[in-house]
Protein backbone atom coordinates (compact mmCIF):
# COMPACT_ATOMS: atom_id res chain seq x y z
CA UNK A 1 0.00 0.00 0.00
CA UNK A 2 1.31 3.52 -1.38
CA UNK A 3 0.44 6.65 1.20
CA UNK A 4 0.58 9.83 -0.48
CA UNK A 5 -0.47 13.38 -0.12
CA UNK A 6 -3.11 15.87 -2.04
CA UNK A 7 -1.18 18.69 -2.20
CA UNK A 8 -4.60 20.46 -3.80
CA UNK A 9 -5.80 19.66 -0.34
CA UNK A 10 -3.39 20.35 2.02
CA UNK A 11 -2.81 23.14 4.49
CA UNK A 12 1.06 22.11 5.25
CA UNK A 13 0.12 22.25 8.90
CA UNK A 14 2.36 19.12 9.36
CA UNK A 15 0.41 17.69 12.40
CA UNK A 16 0.89 14.59 10.11
CA UNK A 17 4.67 14.86 10.27
CA UNK A 18 4.64 15.13 14.36
CA UNK A 19 1.97 11.87 14.37
CA UNK A 20 4.17 9.60 11.96
CA UNK A 21 5.80 7.46 13.70
CA UNK A 22 8.70 6.91 12.07
CA UNK A 23 9.31 10.29 10.75
CA UNK A 24 9.45 9.89 6.93
CA UNK A 25 6.75 12.65 6.43
CA UNK A 26 8.39 16.01 5.23
CA UNK A 27 6.44 19.35 5.44
CA UNK A 28 7.87 22.10 3.25
CA UNK A 29 5.55 25.16 4.22
CA UNK A 30 7.60 27.39 1.94
CA UNK A 31 7.14 25.32 -0.87
CA UNK A 32 3.83 24.41 -0.36
CA UNK A 33 4.84 20.55 -0.55
CA UNK A 34 4.44 17.54 1.73
CA UNK A 35 6.01 14.23 1.51
CA UNK A 36 5.98 10.85 1.99
CA UNK A 37 8.91 8.85 1.74
CA UNK A 38 7.17 5.61 0.76
CA UNK A 39 10.47 2.73 1.45
CA UNK A 40 10.52 4.10 4.78
CA UNK A 41 6.82 4.05 5.64
CA UNK A 42 5.24 1.66 8.00
CA UNK A 43 1.84 1.76 6.71
CA UNK A 44 0.19 2.72 9.95
CA UNK A 45 -2.29 4.79 8.30
CA UNK A 46 -2.03 7.56 11.36
CA UNK A 47 -0.77 10.39 9.17
CA UNK A 48 -4.25 10.36 7.37
CA UNK A 49 -6.44 9.61 10.77
CA UNK A 50 -4.94 12.79 12.26
CA UNK A 51 -5.09 14.95 9.19
CA UNK A 52 -8.15 17.15 9.36
CA UNK A 53 -8.71 17.83 5.91
CA UNK A 54 -8.49 14.61 4.89
CA UNK A 55 -5.69 14.77 2.33
CA UNK A 56 -4.17 11.48 2.82
CA UNK A 57 -4.00 8.96 0.17
CA UNK A 58 -3.83 4.93 0.40
CA UNK A 59 -3.43 3.85 -3.24
CA UNK A 60 -5.04 6.75 -4.10
CA UNK A 61 -8.04 6.55 -2.32
CA UNK A 62 -9.23 9.02 1.10
CA UNK A 63 -9.52 6.89 4.35
CA UNK A 64 -12.68 6.03 5.39
CA UNK A 65 -14.87 8.52 7.84
CA UNK A 66 -15.54 8.04 11.40
CA UNK A 67 -19.34 7.56 11.26
CA UNK A 68 -21.32 11.38 12.62
CA UNK A 69 -23.33 9.48 15.20
CA UNK A 70 -21.13 7.84 17.53
CA UNK A 71 -20.86 8.98 20.99
CA UNK A 72 -18.12 8.58 23.65
CA UNK A 73 -19.50 5.84 25.66
CA UNK A 74 -19.90 5.94 29.33
CA UNK A 75 -16.55 4.57 31.35
CA UNK A 76 -19.38 2.29 33.75
CA UNK A 77 -20.32 1.13 30.30
CA UNK A 78 -16.93 0.36 29.03
CA UNK A 79 -16.32 -1.80 32.33
CA UNK A 80 -19.19 -3.66 32.72
CA UNK A 81 -18.74 -4.32 28.64
CA UNK A 82 -15.51 -5.95 29.22
CA UNK A 83 -15.50 -7.13 32.86
CA UNK A 84 -18.89 -9.44 31.98
CA UNK A 85 -16.62 -11.13 28.87
CA UNK A 86 -16.78 -14.74 29.58
CA UNK A 87 -15.28 -17.78 28.31
CA UNK A 88 -18.74 -19.54 26.58
CA UNK A 89 -18.57 -23.72 26.48
CA UNK A 90 -22.43 -23.92 25.63
CA UNK A 91 -23.82 -22.82 22.32
CA UNK A 92 -26.98 -22.94 20.49
CA UNK A 93 -26.93 -24.38 16.90
CA UNK A 94 -27.48 -22.02 14.73
CA UNK A 95 -24.64 -20.73 12.39
CA UNK A 96 -23.06 -17.06 12.55
CA UNK A 97 -24.35 -15.00 10.07
CA UNK A 98 -22.32 -13.92 7.60
CA UNK A 99 -22.46 -9.99 8.64
CA UNK A 100 -21.50 -10.98 12.16
CA UNK A 101 -19.08 -12.77 11.02
CA UNK A 102 -17.20 -10.06 8.22
CA UNK A 103 -17.59 -7.73 11.05
CA UNK A 104 -15.20 -9.71 13.92
CA UNK A 105 -12.57 -10.43 10.74
CA UNK A 106 -12.65 -6.94 10.13
CA UNK A 107 -12.01 -5.92 13.97
CA UNK A 108 -8.89 -8.21 14.19
CA UNK A 109 -7.79 -7.11 10.62
CA UNK A 110 -7.51 -3.09 12.34
CA UNK A 111 -5.96 -4.25 15.69
CA UNK A 112 -2.79 -3.54 16.28
CA UNK A 113 0.61 -5.23 15.90
CA UNK A 114 4.20 -4.82 16.13
CA UNK A 115 5.85 -2.53 14.20
CA UNK A 116 2.51 -2.37 12.56
CA UNK A 117 3.51 -5.73 10.45
CA UNK A 118 -0.01 -6.89 10.40
CA UNK A 119 1.07 -10.43 9.99
CA UNK A 120 -1.99 -12.29 11.25
CA UNK A 121 -4.13 -13.94 8.89
CA UNK A 122 -7.46 -15.93 9.75
CA UNK A 123 -8.42 -19.32 9.21
CA UNK A 124 -12.39 -19.59 9.76
CA UNK A 125 -14.19 -23.21 10.36
CA UNK A 126 -17.60 -23.37 9.98
CA UNK A 127 -19.98 -26.14 10.89
CA UNK A 128 -18.86 -29.43 9.64
CA UNK A 129 -15.56 -28.21 9.47
CA UNK A 130 -15.58 -27.40 13.08
CA UNK A 131 -16.77 -30.75 13.86
CA UNK A 132 -13.94 -32.37 11.83
CA UNK A 133 -11.04 -30.83 13.30
CA UNK A 134 -12.18 -31.52 16.89
CA UNK A 135 -12.29 -35.06 16.13
CA UNK A 136 -8.77 -34.90 14.99
CA UNK A 137 -7.69 -32.51 18.20
CA UNK A 138 -9.79 -35.71 19.98
CA UNK A 139 -7.66 -38.10 18.71
CA UNK A 140 -4.15 -36.22 19.27
CA UNK A 141 -4.96 -35.80 22.67
CA UNK A 142 -6.33 -39.43 23.60
CA UNK A 143 -2.62 -40.14 23.12
CA UNK A 144 -1.32 -38.02 25.44
CA UNK A 145 -4.74 -38.96 28.14
CA UNK A 146 -3.55 -42.53 27.70
CA UNK A 147 -0.17 -41.56 28.35
CA UNK A 148 -0.89 -40.02 31.61
CA UNK A 149 -3.33 -42.82 32.91
CA UNK A 150 -0.29 -44.70 33.04
CA UNK A 151 1.67 -44.38 36.46
CA UNK A 152 5.08 -43.78 34.98
CA UNK A 153 3.63 -40.72 32.53
CA UNK A 154 1.80 -39.09 35.19
CA UNK A 155 4.87 -38.85 37.06
CA UNK A 156 6.52 -37.57 33.58
CA UNK A 157 3.76 -34.93 33.28
CA UNK A 158 4.69 -33.81 37.33
CA UNK A 159 8.17 -33.59 36.17
CA UNK A 160 7.10 -31.15 33.27
CA UNK A 161 5.11 -29.12 35.56
CA UNK A 162 1.58 -30.39 33.91
CA UNK A 163 0.94 -31.87 37.19
CA UNK A 164 -2.36 -29.83 37.22
CA UNK A 165 -3.06 -32.16 34.45
CA UNK A 166 -1.70 -35.32 36.18
CA UNK A 167 -4.75 -36.38 38.02
CA UNK A 168 -6.06 -39.96 37.69
CA UNK A 169 -9.49 -39.21 38.04
CA UNK A 170 -9.21 -35.80 35.97
CA UNK A 171 -7.70 -37.75 33.17
CA UNK A 172 -10.36 -40.72 33.22
CA UNK A 173 -13.02 -37.65 32.89
CA UNK A 174 -11.12 -36.80 29.82
CA UNK A 175 -10.65 -40.54 28.46
CA UNK A 176 -14.34 -40.63 28.47
CA UNK A 177 -15.48 -36.91 27.32
CA UNK A 178 -12.64 -37.32 23.99
CA UNK A 179 -14.04 -40.67 23.55
CA UNK A 180 -17.75 -39.72 23.41
CA UNK A 181 -16.61 -36.38 20.67
CA UNK A 182 -14.63 -38.85 18.43
CA UNK A 183 -17.91 -41.42 18.29
CA UNK A 184 -19.71 -37.99 17.59
CA UNK A 185 -21.97 -37.53 21.26
CA UNK A 186 -20.03 -34.15 22.89
CA UNK A 187 -17.07 -32.06 21.31
CA UNK A 188 -15.04 -31.60 24.59
CA UNK A 189 -12.83 -29.20 22.56
CA UNK A 190 -14.86 -26.60 20.41
CA UNK A 191 -18.17 -27.64 22.27
CA UNK A 192 -20.12 -27.90 19.56
CA UNK A 193 -19.87 -23.93 18.22
CA UNK A 194 -20.79 -23.17 14.84
CA UNK A 195 -17.57 -21.39 13.97
CA UNK A 196 -13.71 -21.64 15.16
CA UNK A 197 -11.25 -19.02 14.16
CA UNK A 198 -7.93 -19.80 13.97
CA UNK A 199 -5.16 -16.81 14.16
CA UNK A 200 -1.78 -17.76 12.53
CA UNK A 201 1.61 -15.55 12.14
CA UNK A 202 4.88 -16.33 10.04
CA UNK A 203 7.32 -18.78 10.20
CA UNK A 204 9.84 -16.76 10.60
CA UNK A 205 12.22 -15.01 12.97
CA UNK A 206 10.40 -11.88 13.10
CA UNK A 207 6.99 -13.99 13.36
CA UNK A 208 8.57 -15.80 16.19
CA UNK A 209 9.26 -12.53 17.86
CA UNK A 210 6.15 -10.97 18.15
CA UNK A 211 3.46 -13.34 16.55
CA UNK A 212 1.89 -14.80 19.15
CA UNK A 213 1.76 -11.20 20.51
CA UNK A 214 -0.03 -10.06 17.47
CA UNK A 215 -2.60 -12.77 17.47
CA UNK A 216 -3.48 -12.40 21.25
CA UNK A 217 -4.64 -8.47 20.44
CA UNK A 218 -6.37 -9.22 17.18
CA UNK A 219 -8.37 -11.97 19.11
CA UNK A 220 -9.62 -10.07 21.64
CA UNK A 221 -10.69 -7.39 19.74
CA UNK A 222 -12.66 -10.22 17.75
CA UNK A 223 -13.68 -11.34 20.74
CA UNK A 224 -15.15 -8.37 22.24
CA UNK A 225 -16.71 -7.13 19.09
CA UNK A 226 -18.77 -10.93 18.62
CA UNK A 227 -20.09 -10.55 22.23
CA UNK A 228 -21.18 -7.08 21.52
CA UNK A 229 -23.48 -8.73 18.61
CA UNK A 230 -24.84 -11.36 21.00
CA UNK A 231 -21.85 -13.55 20.26
CA UNK A 232 -19.90 -15.66 22.70
CA UNK A 233 -16.55 -16.90 22.38
CA UNK A 234 -13.70 -19.33 24.22
CA UNK A 235 -10.12 -19.80 23.78
CA UNK A 236 -8.87 -23.56 23.26
CA UNK A 237 -5.59 -24.07 24.76
CA UNK A 238 -5.70 -27.69 24.23
CA UNK A 239 -6.21 -27.39 20.39
CA UNK A 240 -3.65 -25.49 20.01
CA UNK A 241 -1.38 -27.77 21.64
CA UNK A 242 -2.54 -30.96 19.85
CA UNK A 243 -1.94 -28.88 16.19
CA UNK A 244 2.00 -29.22 17.00
CA UNK A 245 3.03 -30.21 13.62
CA UNK A 246 2.68 -29.16 9.73
CA UNK A 247 0.84 -32.22 8.86
CA UNK A 248 -2.01 -31.52 11.38
CA UNK A 249 -1.75 -28.06 11.29
CA UNK A 250 -2.59 -28.46 7.68
CA UNK A 251 -5.28 -30.20 8.03
CA UNK A 252 -6.72 -27.63 9.94
CA UNK A 253 -5.88 -25.04 7.31
CA UNK A 254 -3.25 -23.45 8.15
CA UNK A 255 -0.19 -23.50 5.66
CA UNK A 256 3.20 -24.88 6.33
CA UNK A 257 4.42 -21.64 5.75
CA UNK A 258 2.93 -20.03 9.18
CA UNK A 259 2.33 -20.76 13.36
CA UNK A 260 -0.97 -21.04 15.23
CA UNK A 261 -0.63 -18.22 18.06
CA UNK A 262 -4.60 -18.38 18.97
CA UNK A 263 -7.80 -20.50 18.31
CA UNK A 264 -11.13 -19.57 19.95
CA UNK A 265 -14.95 -20.05 19.36
CA UNK A 266 -17.55 -18.52 18.15
CA UNK A 267 -21.55 -19.21 19.00
CA UNK A 268 -24.83 -17.91 20.29
CA UNK A 269 -24.72 -18.42 23.70
CA UNK A 270 -26.47 -20.96 25.83
CA UNK A 271 -26.34 -19.67 29.03
CA UNK A 272 -27.10 -16.77 30.74
CA UNK A 273 -24.57 -15.18 33.47
CA UNK A 274 -25.98 -12.26 35.89
CA UNK A 275 -22.56 -11.81 38.19
CA UNK A 276 -18.78 -11.07 37.48
CA UNK A 277 -16.68 -13.47 38.31
CA UNK A 278 -14.37 -13.81 41.71
CA UNK A 279 -10.26 -12.48 40.46
CA UNK A 280 -7.82 -11.62 42.82
CA UNK A 281 -7.57 -7.59 42.93
CA UNK A 282 -4.83 -5.67 41.10
CA UNK A 283 -5.50 -2.30 42.63
CA UNK A 284 -2.18 -0.35 43.35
Amino acid sequence: MIFTIDQNKCTFCGICSKECPPGVITIDRTGKTAFIEAENCIECSHCGMVCPVNAVRADGSPLPEYPGNIETIDPAQIDHFINSKRSVRHYKPESISSGDLNAILYAGSLSATATNSRQVKAVVLQNDEVRRVSIMISNVLMKAVIFGLNPIGRQILKIFGLGRYARKPLLEDYYQRISDTIAGKADVFSFSSPAVIILTYPDTSNGKRFGRTDCALAGQNMMLTAQARGIGSCMIGFAEAALITKKLRKKAGVTSDRKIGLIFTLGYQKPEYYRYPKRDDWKI
